[in-house]
């Protein structure tokens, strides 16, 4: 597992990027939810997610590519942005809110959960995972977070505080680890 702290791995990321991660998600879920609703209607929980994935990668590209020091990286259709000041890869997702995604995973997709070499990803970026969360209805975005996967698990999982709600001289970013119970 990483050498690095949570902290110290947002704090090398910057609020910046951060950012951008919550911006990209949230305009990615506003243009899902834009559609008709008689073509919403007909999508299910995968169809949607499939097409906020979509927005998301379209809307990562928009921002990312041309950035220095930023690599955007397809390994065999594993979107990648590699921050290579903060050493770390950045996938997007839906996720749970624990931080965990929610399909079935292919073996790459676990490596890069597991924090194991990727064939064509120099190693050895710490792998992030930025994504939303949705509420119960499947309808409303609940938070941006970013999170650290450990397998099935993530090891730690921030929520980012939207543009509107931050503090000046807080950081933007809240730890949203579920604890474990102690029995």
């Amino acid at each position: 597992m990483p050498e690095r702290s949570m902290t110290e791995i947002l704090d090398a990321i910057g609020d910046e990027f951060i950012s951008e991660f919550d911006e990209i998600t949230r305009a990615a879920h506003s243009r899902y939810r834009s559609y008709r609703p008689e073509d919403l209607i007909e999508h299910d929980v995968r169809a949607q997610a499939a097409c906020t994935y979509a927005h998301m990668v379209a809307e990562g590209d928009r921002r990312f590519i041309g950035r220095p020091r930023v690599r955007t990286m397809d390994l065999r259709g594993l979107k990648l942005w590699h921050f290579e000041d903060a050493d770390v890869v950045v996938r997007l997702k839906k996720m749970d809110e624990d931080g965990r995604t929610r399909n079935y995973p292919t073996k790459q997709a676990k490596d890069f959960d597991r924090q194991l070499e990727l064939p064509g990803l120099p190693s050895p970026p710490i792998r992030l995972t930025a994504g939303y969360v949705l509420d119960a209805t499947g309808t409303g975005l609940v938070r941006s977070q970013i999170a650290m996967p450990a397998g099935r698990d993530a090891l730690w999982c921030v929520a980012i505080v939207p543009r509107e709600e931050r503090v000046s001289g807080e950081r933007i970013w809240i730890d949203a680890t579920r604890q474990a119970r102690a029995f």
